[in-house]
């Protein structure tokens, strides 16, 4: 048998075996721990002589952290939920927005489209009875009404004209805490901000032990399957690939790919002279707020590690304030993909 039919067996057997519902939550082998892996120096001590079994050791009640317990197929972790009192951004949803962008045909320039715009041609819709212009007018409708995002974003549409073909319920912002910088470590939190009803909802999903990890993705990949767009800092180099790597490792599905905002490349094109582009910077210099006590990001492994070895749920809970601060931040900042609508941005994450 040669090699490329050995390869071709092989991966009808995996799809096979991820076919079966009870594949989704059986341990792939990529998750065994190897010896000098993060997972392996983890079992080794579990496994060595006169050191604590903290793996062994009961949850700690979610209820200790103002949280819920969720069940899933492949195991349990936490879930704690905060309601918000205000509306969230009113620049969501807004499809005329991107209407009035003539540049979105090809062969139609800044110049181009003021002369159009000069003969009463205000929209796409009224472009699309042009003699010249009214075919690929047309095509661009068809885009906008399929939210074709990435081919939307490639003919020059802003993040800001793309969101605007969203409703509010299918923006989600994120953010992750992990046990390292690279995706062959754990992560243990994921905070998220959408509406749940007619209400933002700040969400934090997190994991008691390195064992729960899988049962949080599952749920994450349901949560994901609902929106459609994601706000993000710094995400499209380390939250989103650092997620992508942890469903390789247990073996789960991929979910799919969103429109994603990463508003760390937004604050990059500032005109303020600001220090730098932390999160912490932006929330200083451009909402006047400064945290307290807050937990330094490198401390982070550290403390969940001790977490979970002492099982103490005040290790824990700087952390997640930590994380819920980062979460609002992403959306009291959306006013960063375009000015308008700041103020609401910034009104809609007030704690109820």
């Amino acid at each position: 048998m040669s090699l490329f039919e050995r390869l071709a067996r092989l991966r009808a057997t995996r799809g096979e075996a991820a076919a079966r519902p009870e594949a989704a939550c059986s341990a792939p082998a990529a998750a065994r721990p190897t010896p000098g892996s993060f997972q392996g120096s983890m079992a080794a001590r579990e496994g060595a002589p006169g050191v604590r079994a903290f793996a062994r050791r009961s949850p700690v009640p979610a209820a200790r952290f103002g949280a819920s317990e969720v069940q899933t197929a492949c195991g349990s972790f936490c879930r704690r939920a905060r309601p918000l009192a205000v509306a969230p951004p009113a620049f969501l949803g807004r499809p005329e927005r991107i209407l009035t962008n003539l540049k979105l045909v090809w062969g139609v320039g800044p110049v181009t489209e003021a002369a159009l715009k000069a003969q009463g041609v205000r929209s796409l819709t009224d472009l699309q009875e042009h003699p010249r212009w009214g075919e690929e007018a047309r095509r661009v409708l068809a885009l906008i009404s399929a939210r074709r995002a990435a081919e939307l974003r490639r003919r020059g549409a802003s993040d800001a004209e793309i969101l605007g073909l969203f409703r509010p319920h299918e923006v989600a912002c994120l953010d992750i805490e992990t046990t390292g910088l690279w995706g062959n470590q754990p992560l243990f939190l994921v905070g998220l901000l959408r509406l749940e009803g007619e209400r933002p909802v700040l969400e934090q999903l997190f994991a008691r032990h390195y064992s729960e990890e899988r049962a949080l993705l599952t749920y994450l990949a349901e949560v994901l399957a609902e929106v459609k767009a994601l706000v993000t800092f710094n995400g499209k180099r380390f939250d989103l690939p650092y997620i992508e790597q942890r469903f390789i490792y247990h073996g789960l599905p991929q979910p799919e790919e969103l429109f994603h905002v990463d508003l760390y490349f937004h604050a990059r094109r500032l005109p303020q002279n600001l220090p730098n582009h932390r999160l912490v910077t932006l929330e200083e210099y451009l909402l006047g707020m400064e945290r307290e006590g807050d937990v330094p990001g490198y401390l982070v492994p550290s403390i969940y590690h001790r977490f979970v070895e002492t099982g103490e749920p005040e290790l824990l809970l700087p952390v997640l304030e930590h994380n819920a601060q980062d979460v609002l931040s992403l959306a009291r900042l959306l006013h960063l993909v375009g000015r308008e609508g700041g103020r609401g941005c910034a009104d809609a994450v007030r704690s109820g």
